[in-house]
């Protein structure tokens, strides 16, 4: 099944990563796109190949040839527009965070189950080899029992006052809302349910209205500790992933291209990994749980625990207590 997609906001990560991606998939066509200004509409239909260019969300959400959305909008606009899509029949593939709040992530899954639509969230790490790879061997046992995980998400991203990440009202907050869904998600997939969280930020830097630094500590259900320490102001940071157990230990590595070193029976090996379009895996993902019913690797419901898990991240920052989630 080819399913034909609407991209409902299309910024920089919709041009320079879904849009191409979907082009890419062998069951995905790019047949609209949404922009609020309809020159600039027009302008990105032509430079993506899109069939259709729109610059108001009913007219696109309307438009009866379109299978799926993805919707790639600031934050707060996430809830009201998923729920809008699925109340049309649409599939939706909703960008991370998938909202501002738990409440709003369980309002958007009784949409989508109540329309018998298929609703996906971005978690593009779920869909890379290499931590496919740690997954199986996580499951197999052969790092024994989990003792740590840790995932630093360190980068330098300088916000500028108008966009909408420096708005905690539109972004819902600053590097855990939008650097944390990613590397809460992995660490939970791999390792297991959360059950407790503490944390800290700030923004001691560049004084930003949201934090640009933070850490997630976070209690696994079995017994399993995970760190993720988190920047938009950070130079330079190799580390993409370390977990740790008691028969053997994984890391990946960023070093010209991911690579996997393992430590199992006294022995280190190094597995490199080669470049993988994620946002295609996604898409072609997407399409095939549409047609054939199989469960999706990164569902509503993993949105949800995404989003319970930072929002006690943020208590625990603002009381200094540990909160039980």
């Amino acid at each position: 099944m080819t399913l034909k997609w609407g991209v409902l906001g299309a910024g920089s990560v919709a041009q320079r990563r879904a849009m191409p991606a979907i082009h890419k998939a062998t069951n995905a066509e790019l047949h609209a796109l949404f922009s609020r200004d309809a020159a600039r509409a027009k302008q990105l239909a032509t430079e993506h190949n899109a069939t259709k260019p729109y610059s108001s969300v009913d007219d696109l959400l309307d438009d009866s040839e379109i299978d799926a959305i993805y919707v790639s909008t600031p934050v707060n606009l996430h809830c009201e527009q998923v729920i809008a899509a699925a109340e049309r029949g649409l599939h939706v593939l909703c960008d991370k965070p998938m909202a501002l709040t738990p409440q709003e992530c369980e309002r958007m899954i009784t949409a989508c189950n109540a329309n018998n639509v298929h609703l996906q969230v971005c978690f593009l790490f779920r869909f890379h080899s290499c931590f496919q790879q740690i997954k199986t061997w996580i499951d197999e046992n052969r790092l024994g029992k989990i003792v740590h995980g840790r995932m630093p998400f360190l980068k330098k991203y300088l916000l500028s006052a108008d966009e909408w990440r420096a708005q905690p009202d539109q972004g819902g907050g600053g590097c855990l809302m939008d650097l944390g869904p990613h590397s809460v998600d992995l660490l939970r997939y791999l390792i297991g349910e959360v059950t407790q969280v503490s944390a800290f930020c700030n923004s001691a830097i560049h004084n930003y209205k949201v934090e640009e630094t933070g850490g997630i500590l976070m209690q696994f259900q079995n017994g399993a500790q995970g760190f993720t320490d988190l920047s938009f102001s950070v130079a330079q940071c190799d580390i993409v992933l370390e977990i740790y157990g008691t028969e053997g230990t994984v890391t990946v590595i960023n070093d010209d291209g991911w690579k996997i070193q393992t430590y199992f029976d006294g022995e280190k090996q190094i597995i490199a990994s080669q470049y993988e379009d994620l946002y295609q895996h996604q898409f072609e993902h997407f399409a095939e749980c549409v047609s054939t019913g199989v469960a999706p690797l990164a569902s509503g419901d993993d949105g949800l625990r995404a989003n319970v898990i930072l929002d006690a991240a943020y208590q625990s920052a603002q009381t200094g207590k540990v909160i039980h989630c």
